[in-house]
């Protein structure tokens, strides 16, 4: 922090002024300002208050998502009134929709009708199903936005309590250099050298909220490629079945996993939306989307079998290969521009407290 420039925030109970009532000016002190100093460098390092930024912006932009899905799902169907969504826990709306989701009556309706076992009937009630299909997968992608957002409010949460720790720093080294110097820089080299430090930490600042988006995005795309191998597994396990109970089973893992892989990698997307995710297309997501929803009836019909198959080996495929590639680019880019600008603030932030040790040392000893 700067001698009279200090961003810190500061609060009527906690300022450097009061900070440094009751102090005493002696070595002491000095290797408390060392320390402090060395502290503030190492959880600077984890950028707190621009991921913290990144990350609030992101809430704020998967809720405005949710709530348009929300209006799109017709949701006061599932006892959801849409003006309390946004203030009920998100635990309690997932609960209200997995108790009231329609994949409960099509289990039951597809084991009634017989359509996982004859191609015949399978294909006289595709529409039906489908349509069934359409709005519980609705349903499900509500559910994951949900929490998507319960995991980033986590996320929010802790940044959060580092980037108040880090204040809490700030306003403890504040009241130090207020008690030594008084507040103004004692030599010139100092002040070039806070200045220096100052444009550097920004640059580093903005990398680590860049880094936030890409953390996002890494991890969106890894539960993804998760989701999309776990429905590959469940809809490969379904031929060696005969119960029907058993296959709608399955197949309902398998749609709700594909769903889940989907509004991951929707979320993803949108979490770098200036990055075009290689191995990720809009037409293969169409395609997986549609295979989704005829899901149910496509497994009497051993061709249509086969190409459902198909589809997800592709998808999980590609899932992967975007999951690789964009942690790849992430190791060659933007992880060693991080670095950089890291190792710069931490080479001019050694200096400046190298330097302040010496003056405030000569400082404490001359009074």
């Amino acid at each position: 922090m700067g001698c009279g420039n200090s961003t810190v925030l500061d609060s009527p109970q906690t300022n450097s002024l009061s900070v440094a009532r009751g102090r005493t000016r002696n070595k002491n002190t000095v290797e408390e300002f060392v320390q402090l100093d060395e502290e503030i460098s190492e959880m600077e390092g984890l950028c707190p208050g621009p991921r913290l930024a990144t990350a609030e912006a992101w809430i704020e932009h998967l809720q405005e998502r949710r709530d348009a899905l929300v209006l799109d799902t017709d949701i006061i169907q599932y006892n959801l009134p849409i003006d309390q969504v946004s203030d009920t826990t998100i635990a309690t709306v997932n609960q209200e929709l997995v108790n009231n989701s329609p994949s409960k009556d099509l289990a039951r309706l597809v084991i009634t009708l017989g359509v996982l076992l004859s191609k015949q009937k399978a294909s006289e009630q595709e529409d039906f199903f489908a349509k069934i299909s359409k709005s519980a997968l609705e349903v499900i992608a509500l559910r994951y936005y949900n929490e998507i957002l319960q995991h980033t409010k986590s996320r929010v949460k802790f940044l959060n309590e580092n980037y108040k720790r880090l204040n809490e720093l700030y306003v403890q080294q504040d009241g130090i250099i207020a008690l030594i110097s008084g507040g103004t820089y004692m030599t010139s080299y100092e002040e070039s050298l806070d200045s220096q430090l100052e444009t550097a930490r920004d640059v580093r600042d903005k990398l680590g909220s860049t880094l936030e988006q890409w953390r996002i995005c890494g991890l969106l795309l890894r539960a993804c490629s998760k989701s999309a191998l776990q429905a590959l597994e469940f809809w490969r396990s379904i031929k060696a079945l005969s119960s029907p109970k058993d296959i709608v089973h399955l197949a309902l893992e398998c749609r709700n996993n594909t769903q889940a892989s989907l509004i991951s990698l929707e979320c993803a997307q949108l979490s770098l939306p200036n990055v075009e995710i290689k191995f990720v297309s809009n037409r293969q997501m169409l395609a997986v989307k549609h295979i989704n929803t005829y899901m149910i009836t496509d497994i009497a019909d051993e061709s249509r079998y086969n190409h459902v198959t198909k589809v997800l080996e592709t998808y999980e495929n590609n899932m992967q290969n975007a999951s690789k590639w964009l942690y790849d680019t992430y190791d060659s880019t933007l992880r060693k521009d991080f670095e950089k600008a890291e190792k710069t603030v931490k080479s001019l932030a050694g200096k400046l407290r190298s330097h302040r040790h010496e003056l405030f040392l000569k400082e404490t000893q001359r009074k």
